[in-house]
């Protein structure tokens, strides 16, 4: 991934490429910004000839307009300051709002040099007292399969390169990652079980990796899911590795995304078209905590724990790269919830608090984004606990939010009036619409009844599903609405007949079900757990 340099704000920040040139104008400010520029350089500048352009509006301290080489005089000036990218080059301006003040505030750092600095990484696994680093990311994690990437690696009694060697470990013979890591000398170690004996192996150092998650047997061929071929379903495949319990899929069912783990601090992406799955790992250094992507477009948005939302453009290539699109300093905390409309037009997003730049009451708030112009639509107000779950009807004119206070809240869309709250005995954590947009579910994470089927236009209940366990995280309607998958924190996902309102099956999962899905063609059923790994469930073909 290209770097960019972010900035904070209590309001909202927009990274502009030509993407969003058209649809989004920068304030008219820019423009003495371009003209010293143009001046500077000896040659006309407009925002067509910059490779990227960010903005800001802020109120600055005084009449130096927050730029640190100057001393300024006089009370507060709201202005604006802007990032202007030309030929590598990053130059700064500062502008009062009234354009009476323009500070240029000098060169930033060139992409190249920015892009440097992503090389000096410690590993969050490693201990404060860990030296002699940096450390590279770490793929693999304590309670997953590994094996050596090529060649062999000594297994040593002590996690050192002088420790004594135990045996060689040939590339391919999996091992169980036991315990870890050990950060010494600036190589990762962790503690395995090869074949029965325990020992040391180094994940990574020098700038190279030594080991990886286990490879995966590929995809087969599968059928089409229906009701009648789920007592056929079994797992096809699995993946594992540094990653959190949550997935998302591209619309056109290429791409499948997970977020890194602590210590990994990547976006992990699997490309389903390819036989076997290995993933790209795109780094990025603030944990991920939501992540969808964007419908119709090979462009995946993601929040952090640090409250920001990013937009990445995926470029495929011999290597897939991402560049930043769009940076938003949205929420006040972790984001807790994304979604996107069917038509990839709007977004909502929703943390312990929102930057909102409309007269609402800013405390666990969502907000609806319009992406063609970069803006904030309306705001998701009135919870009284952190929203967990987001879902826009599928025809757009509508998204309902779940929270912790109990209650499922609905937005128009298109007013921004709200409906009357639907209260619930548990938090609501996951809602989800059939694509049709007749049905509307809602799982709650509670005991008794807590799955329940509405119909998606009068909100009048349809059915109510009691689920075998309490803990539900995580639902999803198959392509054409017939079925519902459910997942649960006690490591089970349930499969309903939503025509007939029946339970289909329970499986049993390898640890407790974060996320569940199905896949956009509707050969698979994937689920996200809490041991750090990805399983695929179909119908290998003919076996139905």
């Amino acid at each position: 991934m290209r770097p960019v340099l972010i900035l904070a704000s209590l309001l909202l920040i927009v990274l502009a490429s030509s993407m969003f040139a058209a649809g989004q104008g920068a304030p008219a400010q820019i423009d003495a910004a371009l003209l010293d520029l143009s001046a500077r350089l000896g040659h006309s500048i407009g925002i067509d000839n910059l490779a990227k352009w960010r903005w800001e509006q802020a109120n600055f301290p005084d009449s130096a307009l927050g730029c640190p080489t100057l001393s300024g005089s006089g009370g507060e000036v709201l202005g604006y300051r802007f990032e202007l990218s030309y030929n590598g080059i990053a130059y700064d301006y500062r502008v009062s709002a009234d354009s009476a003040l323009l500070v240029y505030c000098g060169v930033l750092a060139p992409a190249a040099a920015a892009a440097a600095s992503v090389d000096v990484y410690s590993n969050r696994l490693c201990a404060d007292d860990a030296s002699g680093g940096p450390y590279m990311r770490s793929r693999i994690i304590y309670g997953i399969e590994a094996e050596v990437i090529r060649g062999y690696s000594h297994l040593r009694g002590q996690p050192s390169t002088d420790g004594q060697a135990l045996m060689e470990v040939p590339a391919g013979l999996p091992f169980a990652v036991a315990a870890g890591p050990d950060c010494v000398d600036g190589y990762t170690w962790w503690l395995v079980n090869v074949n029965g004996q325990m020992g040391y192996l180094a994940e990574a150092g020098d700038s190279a990796y030594f080991v990886a998650p286990k490879a995966p047997p590929a995809l087969p061929s599968r059928e089409g899911l229906n009701v009648n071929l789920v007592r056929f379903l079994r797992e096809i495949t699995y993946v594992e590795g540094n990653f959190g319990p949550a997935h998302a899929w591209s619309g056109d069912g290429h791409y499948l995304a997970l977020p890194g783990a602590a210590g990994s601090d990547s976006l992990w992406l699997y490309d389903l078209r390819q036989p076997e799955l290995s993933p790209s790992i795109l780094e990025y250094d603030t944990g991920i905590t939501e992540l969808a992507f964007r419908p119709g477009h090979s462009q995946i948005l993601f929040g952090s724990v640090d409250g920001s939302l990013h937009l990445w453009q995926l470029e495929p290539g011999e290597a897939l790269e991402a560049e930043e699109l769009l940076y938003l300093n949205a929420h006040g905390g972790a984001v807790s919830a994304l979604a996107f409309s069917a038509d990839g037009d709007y977004f909502a997003s929703a943390g312990p608090l929102a930057y909102a730049n409309r007269d609402a009451s800013p405390e666990f708030a969502g907000i609806v984004w319009n992406l063609p112009t970069v803006s904030q639509h309306t705001i998701l107000s009135g919870h009284r606990g952190l929203i967990r779950s987001l879902a826009f009807r599928p025809d757009g004119s509508v998204v309902a939010s779940g929270a912790e206070d109990n209650n499922v809240r609905f937005l128009d869309v298109s007013s921004g009036s709200s409906y009357p709250d639907f209260p619930y005995g548990a938090p609501p954590v996951a809602l989800a619409y059939s694509a049709d947009s007749s049905l509307l579910a809602v799982g709650v994470a509670g005991p008794g009844p807590n799955l329940q089927i509405l119909n998606a236009e009068s909100l009048l209940l349809e059915a109510t599903y009691a689920q075998p366990t309490a803990g539900t995280t995580s639902l999803a309607f198959n392509p054409d609405g017939s079925m519902l998958v459910v997942g649960a924190a006690e490591g089970t996902f349930s499969i309903w007949d939503t025509r007939r309102h029946e339970r289909i099956a329970t499986y049993e999962a390898e640890s407790g079900v974060h996320a569940v899905s199905f896949s956009p063609d509707g050969t698979m059923i994937v689920v996200s757990t809490a041991g750090h790994r990805l399983s695929f469930y179909g119908v290998p073909q003919g076996s139905g």
